[in-house]
């Protein structure tokens, strides 16, 4: 699992820097008006991109399940999440003309021809990212992370690094959005063929001929019962992880996006070493689950607890001390102080958040999606809520704020959760008690940054 930690996390290293180099240039490029209309787009590029209702995940728990792949691992699973993805990949390119309602949305200082046609071409890209995750699945439950991150690498680093080639020939939002089109139907191929989902669609490889049909049915029902709500946690999670960004531009102005995006996307870098952590040990959590000893659970759990702590707790804190500097250094000329302080609020709420995934995880491995998926309206309803009273007091501050505190509700309801799934829960994961003790100390440590910053 170590050794597959590291792939991911060597993995996300091109991507991470592309997009810390790349901002500036295009912040210089499109002006900060624009760069926050980019940065809604790219969020809507990850928000349906990434969004496939819990296919991938459904495929990687259930090729550990006996009593479905009939030895045939990922190849069954694979073939039931496939079809549903390309129905879903159909709706979504049907439904392009719905961006026609961004003429009634026109921010100033933004070409409003540019904005639509830009934002109709990033939907067939968001597409593309869809039709890619099973593939990427394949990969995941077969433990093949070196090859995974060797395509998701450049993959994702060409989302910052194709527009800048694109503004030498034409500074606008059109032509960043179709080099980036470009890039997902290059990515989208590698993946079919090097993933091994081409042998089984070109060969026939593990079809259902010859498999029961009540089998299958099976198959079916138990693939849509955990999909559907292991989906409606990450359509969830994705709302709640960009709303933020349409309510302060409802309620302040893209330039008020943009500040709080550039601080965001610093902050959110976080999340890559622990989501590389976490991408590495839930097949090997969905494995060990089935093993009759409970000890390699808790074993595994404590790993991974500690692996947690290392790859998100404490970066997130060196975050908080030093987020003015290294806001400095990164933008240069166009550094604003108005993202310092909420950099460091939003650090301090996904240092909490990389603590309570080790629980989420084991909610999800011992079947408590449905648990997930309530938690993830929880949190919906407690984001908008927050941000509607927040963001006109404190504005930038106030969207930092709410991001935060949703987070810190989550840590607790989500550990609540994981108690009464398994009997045994109490022993696994991160406990309430730690997660009050990080709690207070980056509360106190967020009272010390506020002063500094006020004087």
């Amino acid at each position: 699992m170590v050794r597959n930690i590291a792939s991911n996390v060597l993995g996300t290293i091109l991507p991470s820097i592309a997009a810390l180099l790349a901002v500036p240039v295009i912040i210089h490029s499109l002006g900060l008006s624009a760069f926050g209309v980019f940065s809604l787009q790219v969020a809507m590029l990850f928000f349906f991109g990434l969004t496939d209702l819990g296919i991938s995940r459904a495929i990687v728990l259930l090729a550990f399940d006996n009593r479905f792949n009939s030895g045939t691992g990922w190849v069954r699973p694979y073939r039931v999440g496939v079809r549903y993805t390309t129905m879903m990949c159909g709706i979504l390119c049907a439904a392009t003309p719905l961006v026609l309602v961004l003429r009634y949305a026109h921010p100033r200082g933004v070409d409003l021809h540019d904005m639509i046609v830009s934002s109709a071409l990033i939907v067939p890209s968001a597409a593309l990212m869809l039709f890619s995750l099973p593939q990427r699945a394949i990969l995941e439950a077969s433990e093949q992370f070196f090859r995974l991150n060797l395509i998701r690498g450049p993959t994702a680093a060409s989302i910052f690094i194709a527009p800048i080639i694109a503004f030498q020939f034409d500074k606008s939002l059109t032509s960043a959005a179709v080099s980036i089109l470009v890039t997902r139907l290059i990515s989208t191929a590698v993946y079919f063929f090097c993933s091994g989902a081409a042998a089984v669609h070109f060969r026939g490889l593990g079809s259902f001929a010859g498999m029961p049909h009540s089998e299958l049915a099976t198959l079916r029902k138990n693939f849509l019962h955990r999909a559907s709500w292991l989906g409606v946690t990450n359509l969830l999670s994705l709302a709640i992880n960009y709303v933020d960004r349409f309510v302060l531009g409802a309620l302040q102005s893209t330039l008020a996006v943009g500040q709080f995006v550039i601080a965001q996307e610093v902050v959110t870098k976080l999340w890559i070493a622990s989501g590389a952590v976490i991408s590495a040990a839930t097949p090997r959590l969905a494995m060990v689950k089935h093993q009759p000893d409970f000890k390699l659970m808790k074993s595994t759990s404590r790993h991974l607890t500690r692996l947690m702590i290392w790859t998100g707790l404490l970066p997130a804190l060196g975050l908080m001390l030093f987020g003015e500097v290294l806001l400095k250094l990164w933008l240069g000329k166009s550094f604003t102080q108005a993202s310092v302080f909420s950099l460091q609020v939003m650090a301090a709420g996904v240092g909490l958040n990389n603590l309570s995934q080790v629980n989420f995880t084991l909610l999800q491995v011992f079947e408590g999606e449905f648990g997930g998926a309530m938690l993830q309206v929880f949190n919906l309803a407690f984001a908008g809520v927050s941000l509607v009273i927040l963001i006109p007091k404190f504005g930038v501050n106030g969207a930092a704020y709410a991001f935060s505190l949703r987070l810190l509700a989550d840590c607790f309801i989500g550990r609540y959760l994981l108690s009464g799934k398994h009997d045994a829960a109490s022993e696994l994961g991160v406990s309430n008690r730690f997660l009050i003790v990080v709690a207070a100390l980056f509360a106190a440590i967020l009272c010390v940054c506020y002063h500094f910053t006020a004087v």
